[in-house]
C-alpha cells in the first residue's frame, strides 16, 4: 500500500536553536552521509511548531518531548472540522535519526520507518529503499518561517516521482 507522506508540518514549529557552536563545528556545515546524530540535530529543533501548507487547509504540528524525541500530527481543516491525516515521530536509534510515520487509511494502520541518511544544520533526509512509496523523505529549513519538504519514490515507469510540500510558520 502506498504511503502518502503528506508532510504537513503544522507542528513543525521553527523553534530555532541558538546554541553556540565551537569554531570547528561552525566551519563544517556540509551534509553528513551517515546521518549520525550530533549538534546538527538542531534542524529538528527548528522544525518544532505549527506549519501551514500553501493551500492553507493542511497543517503539520511538531513538538519536542522531554526525552529529546519529536512528534508530529498532520491535519486538515475543512470549515469547522479538523481531521488528522498522519502521525510521525522522530527518535534516535543506534546513532541515527528514525522518522516513523503512520498515515491514516494506509499500510493497514502500521507505521513505516525511514532512517536518516543525510543531516546538516538546515536539512535532513530519511530513506527506506524497501518501501513502495516514498523511498525518501526530505526536510529543509529555508529560514525561520519556511520549511520546504519533498518526498521521492519509484514510479510504475521505472523512474522517480518527487512531490514537494512547502510550509509557512503559523506559530
Amino acid at each position: 500500500m502506498k504511503l502518502r507522506v503528506l508532510i504537513f508540518f503544522s507542528a513543525f514549529l521553527f523553534a530555532c536553536n541558538t546554541k553556540n557552536k565551537n569554531p570547528a563545528e561552525a566551519t563544517n556545515n556540509s551534509d553528513h552521509s551517515t546521518g549520525v546524530a550530533n549538534d546538527k540535530q538542531m534542524i529538528l529543533d527548528k522544525m518544532v511548531g505549527t506549519w501551514q501548507s500553501e493551500d492553507g487547509k493542511s497543517f503539520e504540528r511538531w513538538i519536542k518531548n522531554a526525552d529529546g524525541t519529536f512528534q508530529s500530527t498532520a491535519f486538515r481543516v475543512k470549515g469547522t472540522d479538523t481531521s488528522w491525516n498522519e502521525q510521525a515521530k522522530i527518535y534516535l536509534e543506534m546513532d541515527k535519526w528514525v522518522f516513523e510515520n503512520t498515515v491514516k487509511g494506509e499500510n493497514d494502520g502500521k507505521s513505516v520507518k525511514f532512517i536518516s541518511t543525510k543531516l546538516s544544520e538546515n536539512s535532513i533526509q530519511f530513506s527506506n529503499p524497501e518501501h513502495d512509496f516514498p523511498n525518501d523523505v526530505n526536510y529543509t529549513v529555508a529560514d525561520e518561517n519556511t520549511v520546504r519538504a519533498f518526498i521521492v519514490g519509484k514510479n510504475n515507469k521505472g523512474g522517480l516521482d518527487t512531490i514537494p510540500f512547502n510550509y509557512t510558520r503559523v506559530k
